[in-house]
């Protein structure tokens, strides 16, 4: 039986006033070999390692191995899961969600 083996991957969590933002490290990952689920407050990262070296090229010597990642996290309460985003960049997933509205600061004028 070929079970496939998950690496949580390395994550920072980062919060602005205004939204949350989660940076994932995931070196050799394309954007067609990661999914990104929300259920609730929940989302979920799965990605699915295929490495192919350039036509012509043959591998000699890798700094990194080609792995599959998976990791969930629990938005926080005040998160409002229909805005989340994710973009993936040079091996960088970064997933932005935004606070509800009603969380937002804002100024009250005076009467």
């Amino acid at each position: 039986m070929n079970e496939e083996k998950y690496i949580v991957p390395t994550a920072t969590f980062n919060e602005t006033p205004e939204a949350y933002e989660i940076k994932v490290v995931l070196p050799g990952v394309g954007k067609e070999d990661a999914e990104l689920h929300v259920e609730g407050r929940t989302i979920t990262l799965k990605t699915h390692a295929k490495f192919q070296n350039p036509a012509g090229f043959k591998q000699v010597a890798a700094e990194f191995e080609h792995e599959n990642y998976a990791m969930s996290a629990d938005l926080p309460e005040l998160a409002d899961a229909s805005t989340l985003s994710a973009k993936l960049e040079n091996g960088m997933l970064t997933i932005l969600v935004k606070k509800r509205p009603e969380t937002q600061p804002r100024k009250i004028s005076i009467g």
